[in-house]
């Protein structure tokens, strides 16, 4: 079945929610939603790289620190996300590369800033073979 991420709406946030074969895949998922809630990745050339890696106790913390190491490539090193792909992952660390460019702001349209990943009714499980998440974004 692969991967998938959506938006839902929160108050005055936005939510990702997302399921995937694997802890990698969701984490794919869950950055390539991330990416699309800033800058759409249809606008992006996959024509550079960036590493992003995060460590944490347990998979919702790690979740949380994933998603803001990509929010940061993207709102402080200016990077146009266009796809990530997930190099190494377990319940404690993540790893990924993302494939994008410099933000050309002739080119790039952005549709809202991230102001933080929370952890407020934050959801990362395991179910029925599959990985499901839910995050909210305070925009």
């Amino acid at each position: 079945m692969g991967k998938h991420c959506e938006t839902f709406e929160h108050t005055a946030d936005v939510g990702l929610s997302a399921e995937a074969d694997s802890l990698g895949e969701l984490m794919e998922a869950l950055a390539e939603g991330l990416a699309d809630v800033i800058c759409p990745r249809g606008q992006v050339r996959a024509s550079d790289r960036r590493r992003v890696e995060a460590t944490a106790e347990d998979v919702e913390a790690l979740t949380v620190d994933f998603l803001s190491e990509v929010m940061l490539a993207i709102q402080t090193l200016h990077f146009a996300v266009a796809a990530a792909k997930v190099t190494a992952a377990d319940e404690g660390y993540v790893a990924a590369e993302l494939s994008g460019e410099r933000v050309d702001f002739a080119r790039h349209e952005f549709h809202t800033e991230v102001k933080a990943v929370t952890y407020h009714q934050l959801r990362v499980a395991r179910e029925r073979g599959r990985w499901t998440a839910r995050v909210i974004l305070d925009i």
